[in-house]
């Protein structure tokens, strides 16, 4: 970013409205140029003075002080940002880790399906298999086949 744009940007930093991208590359000049921070701290004076005129408020001595402050808090809400967006990639590449290992575990499997109408089996569902007794759906399947085979029996005797 160059000091043209910077001084630009004086207003909307003291505002608070600058975006943390743009926001990141302003307090790097400030923190390198001496001239921008200088004009930084001619624009934060005169808008703290005239806020205190507003506010009937006593006039604050140390500007620098406060300025410095500001800046270091801006800074530190970028270093949250950063933490917190690399929390958010390590615990999404945790678990797309996690994940791997359990669906490579799981096998195809095949469930049969009884038709009452018929005395042979009318269809196979094939499925990306897991553990019989956390499948539903073959659960399901498999409860309406030893029914339907139990009435046929009944039919049939």
């Amino acid at each position: 970013m160059d000091c043209r744009t910077v001084l630009k940007l004086n207003d909307r930093y003291l505002a608070e409205g600058l975006p943390d991208t743009v926001l990141a590359q302003y307090l790097e000049h400030i923190a390198s140029c001496d001239s921008c921070r200088d004009n930084l701290m001619t624009d934060y004076s005169i808008t703290k003075a005239i806020d205190q005129l507003n506010h009937n408020e006593d006039f604050s001595t140390d500007y620098s002080k406060e300025l410095n402050e500001k800046l270091e808090k801006s800074r530190q809400y970028l270093a949250r940002k950063k933490r917190i967006a690399r929390y958010k990639h390590a615990i999404a590449l945790m678990l797309m880790v996690l994940a791997v290992p359990f669906s490579l575990s799981s096998t195809f499997a095949t469930a049969k399906y009884h038709n009452p109408e018929c005395s042979e089996e009318s269809l196979k569902i094939r499925y990306y298999g897991i553990p019989e007794a956390l499948d539903p759906i073959r659960k399901g399947i498999q409860e309406y086949n030893e029914e339907a085979i139990t009435k046929l029996r009944e039919l049939g005797d």
